[in-house]
């Protein structure tokens, strides 16, 4: 049987639904944050400026990017069957390519973020792969037994 369609099909998706959810979540966390500020007092340059150096947006977008890596990366594995890590890993590649995007993007980001988009992508794919596997191995574990 060839799961290839399936597996590029799934990578295609677990993609779009990280950049979909991220970019809502940092949305949601940009109002929250906005909630809490006078706008009309500050100029747009200066919004920008305070957003930049805000703590509040900076771990929380890093919190939803981390997030949402592990639970798409949980998604991909679950989707695609018991290949291991392999499918969680192109996934991973995929949000590599995307954190170079991001790199150049934001080149006004620190230096910590900027390694955080390059490194962080693998051992979080890893975890959501491996949440994904102890799951259906439990699973498996409990349809054993219940059949001795």
């Amino acid at each position: 049987m060839n799961t290839q369609p399936l597996s590029v099909k799934s990578l295609v998706i677990a993609f779009l639904i990280y950049v979909v959810t991220t970019v809502i979540l940092a949305v949601v966390l940009s109002v929250f944050w906005q909630s809490g500020i006078d706008t009309t007092a500050y100029s747009q340059q200066q919004l920008i400026d305070m957003a930049a150096q805000s703590n509040l947006l900076t771990i929380g977008s890093m919190i939803i990017g981390s997030l949402m890596a592990v639970i798409c990366a949980y998604f991909i594995t679950r989707r695609t069957g018991s290949d291991g890590y392999k499918h969680a890993m192109y996934f991973a590649g995929l949000l590599i390519l995307y954190g170079i995007l991001g790199v150049f993007l934001h080149p006004e980001h620190h230096v910590i973020q900027q390694a955080a988009k390059l490194l962080a992508p693998a051992p979080l794919c890893l975890l959501g792969a491996w949440f994904a596997l102890a799951n259906m191995n439990k699973k498996h574990d409990k349809m054993s037994h219940g059949a001795c």
